[in-house]
């Protein structure tokens, strides 16, 4: 399994298009059910009913909030399939997925979702032969994204910098040379032929120029059963429709004051230079920093800690959460 990390508004969901578009590859777009059940499941060792059941009712209550068209999850797979460890169990249920132009079986599965990237040492745990595509975009553009996106988490910069840092740190954190790959979202949308060659090696696959022109949807395949929350979902998925281009780059020059420039390089600096990407200005120290944005900081960890924690419930839990979530249109 490949699973793509790193926060969201990095590019992953234009990447999930192009692998989308390699004959040997299916590629989910954050439909997250391989860490919602491993917590309590990914140790089996042979066939488990409870958790045929309860990935059944997930995917039939996540279905509501996806666009049946483009990521159909629903399906019923056979009772009678066969697997022997939870990994095995996940790749068989994909095998019924069909996501975009991918369907039936597929030589290589990823799976896509920027909390993976809270998860990475319990993934190499239930998935020995992981491989992690850690994909980065520059701090500054990527917090300038956060916060023009409709429904997002708190707009705020500051909260989105401490948030950017948090995800950047847990890629350092799990960085192995044997089985990650960083690539930048700058070089795949400027020099893509060269970095999808470079993440088709990677994964072990031939490069195919279909690659280069991921699928295109119109607006009204896009719509999702549950109505209250299909705006949000159309602006979610409105970028799987979306062709390679560089425009997005390098936006936050013409965007952000000097001022906020210094708060969020003060902020991230130091970690986005370690992937790659310099800083502009002279900036506060990173304690200063805390202390000036304090609320924003909690918020920024209290998030993450939330997410960790939620790991932890019964399956049965989470799912009766989720429905509710998508019930009173509070998702994001």
């Amino acid at each position: 399994m490949i699973y793509i990390v790193g926060i969201g508004r990095s590019g992953s969901t234009l990447l999930t298009s192009i692998l989308n578009n390699h004959s040997q590859v299916k590629a989910i777009p954050e439909v997250p059910f391989i860490l919602f059940f491993s917590r309590y499941f990914g140790k089996i060792q042979g066939k488990s009913l409870s958790l045929e059941d309860q990935t059944k009712e997930y995917l039939n209550v996540f279905q509501k909030i996806r666009p049946k068209s483009i990521v159909n999850i629903s399906n019923q797979f056979p009772t009678n399939f066969k697997y022997n460890t939870y990994i095995e169990f996940c790749e068989r249920v994909l095998d019924g997925f069909e996501i975009i132009n991918s369907k039936g079986m597929h030589q290589v599965y990823v799976d896509k979702n920027p909390q993976y990237s809270l998860f990475i040492p319990h993934l190499r745990k239930i998935d020995p032969n992981a491989k992690f595509i850690f994909l980065v975009r520059d701090y500054r553009d990527n917090v300038l994204s956060r916060t023009k996106k409709k429904n997002n988490k708190p707009l705020n910069i500051a909260y989105n910098a401490f948030r950017n840092r948090f995800f950047l740190k847990a890629l350092k954190m799990n960085l192995k040379k044997q089985d990650c790959i960083i690539i930048q979202y700058e070089k795949l949308v400027t020099d893509s032929k060269a970095t999808i060659r470079e993440l088709c090696e990677f994964i072990n696959i031939p490069f195919e120029e279909s690659m280069l022109n991921p699928a295109s949807f119109e607006e009204s395949q896009l719509e999702v059963s549950y109505q209250p929350l299909n705006r949000f979902m159309k602006d979610h998925f409105l970028q799987l429709t979306q062709s390679i281009n560089s425009t997005a780059a390098g936006k936050w020059k013409n965007t952000f004051s000097e001022k906020e420039r210094k708060y969020i390089e003060g902020i991230c600096g130091n970690i986005g230079h370690y992937f790659g990407y310099q800083k502009s200005t002279s900036h506060l120290p990173y304690f200063f920093l805390i202390i000036g944005f304090l609320p924003q900081y909690l918020l920024a960890k209290w998030h993450l800690v939330k997410a960790k924690l939620i790991y932890f419930l019964p399956p049965k839990i989470k799912i009766n959460r989720l429905r509710k979530q998508i019930e009173n249109g509070r998702l994001r």
